[in-house]
């Protein structure tokens, strides 16, 4: 029996806002497996994309590389990136690398 250690799911709302929610670890394993779909994800929708990572219950230095690489291809695109419910799981990995200044400006 597989163990499901991630889980995406992805809603469009009214007018082009998309919100993709994360649930369970990102870590490097899971990273690999998400990350090709988010990014396409990020690609393709705009003008503002929603990751909610309320669901998610660790999250590794890979995990925050793939949440940069997403904010910077929403940048290149013109995509505005909110993150939403960001738990403490979460918020450590990035306070510790940095990397709260970029995705959670408000934070900063």
């Amino acid at each position: 029996m597989a163990t499901q250690l991630i889980a995406l799911t992805c809603a469009v709302g009214e007018g082009s806002e998309v919100t993709a929610s994360l649930g369970g670890e990102l870590d490097f394993y899971t990273s690999t497996q998400v990350g090709p779909r988010l990014m396409e994800i990020a690609r393709s929708w705009g003008p503002e994309l929603t990751l909610d990572l309320s669901g998610l219950t660790f999250c590794d230095s890979s995990g925050i590389d793939l949440l940069l690489r997403i904010h910077r291809s929403c940048a290149v695109r013109g995509t505005r990136l909110t993150l939403a419910g960001v738990p403490r799981p979460v918020a450590g990995p990035m306070r510790v690398l940095g990397a709260d200044r970029v995705l959670l400006p408000s934070a900063g």
